[in-house]
């Protein structure tokens, strides 16, 4: 399942109360700087917490990153049922 984390959001929050096995955020490039570090370090923490019956990654995309690209990462984490808590930056 795909998550957007939003301006203020708070990712915990968001991941905790998603429904499925695999649950991606997508991290968006005009985050403040702060929110985006906190957002980065939760992913590894939040994959811990809810193993082994969830899967927590995300999708950190560069402000030119193209759509295309963004769709190939999420694709490949939901496809990739070894990995948790694994950030991809794209762009």
């Amino acid at each position: 399942m795909l998550l957007t984390l939003e301006p203020g959001g708070d990712i915990a929050a968001l991941v905790r109360d998603a429904i499925g096995e695999s649950r991606i955020v997508l991290i968006p490039a005009n985050l403040d700087p702060l929110m985006m570090a906190q957002a980065r370090a939760a992913i590894g923490p939040l994959a811990i917490e809810l193993a082994p019956a969830v899967r927590v990654n995300a999708v950190a995309p560069a402000e030119a990153a193209r759509h295309a690209d963004v769709e190939a990462a999420v694709a490949f984490l939901e496809q990739a049922r070894s990995t948790t808590g694994q950030l991809l930056a794209v762009g």
